[in-house]
């Protein structure tokens, strides 16, 4: 009689297991290959604030065997338009005039109007309906923040953490073979949209987008931008009369602003406006005249960092991560912008960089990427910021920095040796520089 494999010991049936390409027949035999194979079902897990990712998680979470398997968590900044809310809306802002004064009056018929201009069909609004049901509702009540906060005592052996904005436009040939969102590896949302989207002659619309741009051009108090629910909808303000971020509309100062001073153009020289009107009114007058395709921008900058900073500031899971990443999207709508985080995150108002100094230093992380965009320029002391975060991590092995900004690159500390590093490159834009070497100290040239 031929020898079984469960006559095996489980050390050996572990082995064997984690190199079967089918995980999860192997777990359905029998209860003791389920619980020898349920930990390599997930060993990547998503999430975000897609309901269909958030189901996922929280399943996931509740079995000790699959949350105990994960090594890798990304976390999905990707959103939808809050301002499309049902299939007239769809069909018309998909026909949005390119002339910018023709728009708003364009929009400001009534939805329950016959629109029979847009070439859309309707199967592309029933999977962006799909996706959009529950996504804000989740958003508001930070749904996501509040699952992953339960989850944490359960991913005892999470190695690696993920920050991703990239969306189902970016293109498999664009390097993202691997990483989040990638032919390696996507979000129960990602595979769904992708798959339907595959059998379609055209690409279906508004696919799920998170711009990490700046968004407060012009606000002296930028602390709402830093909240977790601040969302620039640029959309709103072609489908609204007023232009604000669709977060902010409902409130009393803005309600004021619209019916008593808003729309005159005098308004005492603006001289009788506070800083939150004044950055109201010339953001309205500057998106009134860009293109089209900017309007599709949905913007957000620190939504992202308050999740991971649930995963840095933990004690335990401190002394288990050995991955920080940032994996950016390329897909973007305006030509002056970069990939990356913003750089509004290391600002001078901005409470993220004593934080994430503060949980870096207590991780043992070797293996750090970060994407940087362009942004503000070092003299308000984003350089030194940064600097604080390198200076947080001597036991760094891998070090990949892209700040796109090529000024940026004095933040790597020059007074300082990371005796471990065997790897470092850096890229800005079209220009990529590595190198290896035993050990790495900043004041040798490479």
């Amino acid at each position: 009689m031929a020898p079984s494999l469960l006559n095996c010991p489980d050390e050996v049936i572990d082995h064997i297991v984690k190199l079967l390409p089918n995980v999860k027949a192997a777990r359905e035999t029998c209860k003791r290959l389920n619980r020898i194979a349920s930990p390599y079902l997930f060993p990547v897990l998503y999430i975000s604030c897609h309901q269909l990712d958030l189901d996922v998680f929280r399943t996931v979470a509740k079995n000790p065997l699959l949350i105990g398997g994960v090594r890798e968590l990304v976390i999905d900044d990707t959103t939808l338009p809050v301002s499309i809310p049902d299939w007239p809306t769809y069909q018309k802002v998909l026909s949005l005039p390119d002339c910018s004064e023709n728009r708003r009056s364009f929009l400001g018929r009534a939805a329950s109007e016959n629109w029979s201009d847009c070439d859309e069909p309707r199967e592309h609004w029933g999977l962006f309906d799909s996706v959009l049901k529950g996504h804000h509702e989740n958003r508001l009540a930070r749904a996501d923040y509040h699952a992953l906060k339960q989850a944490l005592p359960h991913l005892k052996r999470l190695r690696s953490l993920v920050l991703t904005n990239r969306t189902a436009n970016d293109s498999i040939d664009d390097d993202f073979r691997e990483g989040a969102q990638s032919l390696e590896s996507s979000s129960p949302t990602f595979k769904f949209w992708r798959r339907f989207d595959s059998k379609r002659d055209e690409p279906v619309s508004f696919a799920p987008r998170c711009d990490w741009v700046p968004t407060g051009q012009g606000l002296r108090n930028k602390m709402p931008i830093y909240g977790m629910d601040w969302l620039d909808d640029r959309l709103t303000d072609d489908i609204t009369p007023c232009g604000v971020p669709n977060t902010l509309a409902g409130s009393p100062a803005f309600k004021e602003l619209v019916s008593k001073r808003f729309f005159n153009k005098e308004i005492n020289g603006r001289q009788d406006l506070t800083d939150w009107e004044s950055f109201l009114y010339e953001r309205a007058k500057r998106l009134e005249r860009v293109s089209t395709h900017k309007l599709f921008i949905l913007a957000r900058e620190a939504r992202v960092l308050h999740l991971a900073l649930l995963v840095l500031e933990d004690e335990t899971l401190q002394s288990q991560l050995r991955e920080f990443r940032v994996d950016a999207s390329c897909d973007m709508l305006d030509i002056d912008w970069s990939p990356g985080l913003a750089i509004t995150l290391f600002a001078k108002q901005s409470p993220f960089p004593t934080r994430l100094a503060k949980g870096f230093s207590a991780t043992n992380i070797t293996k750090f990427n970060l994407t940087l965009g362009s942004g503000l320029p070092l003299d308000v002391g984003v350089g030194d910021r940064l600097r604080t975060i390198f200076e947080s991590m001597p036991q760094l092995e891998e070090l990949f920095f892209e700040p796109h900004d090529i000024q940026h690159f004095s933040a790597i500390p020059t007074d300082k040796t990371f005796p471990r590093l065997r790897k470092i490159t850096f890229n800005c834009g079209l220009m990529r520089l590595t190198s290896c070497s035993s050990s790495f100290d900043p004041m040798v040239r490479h």
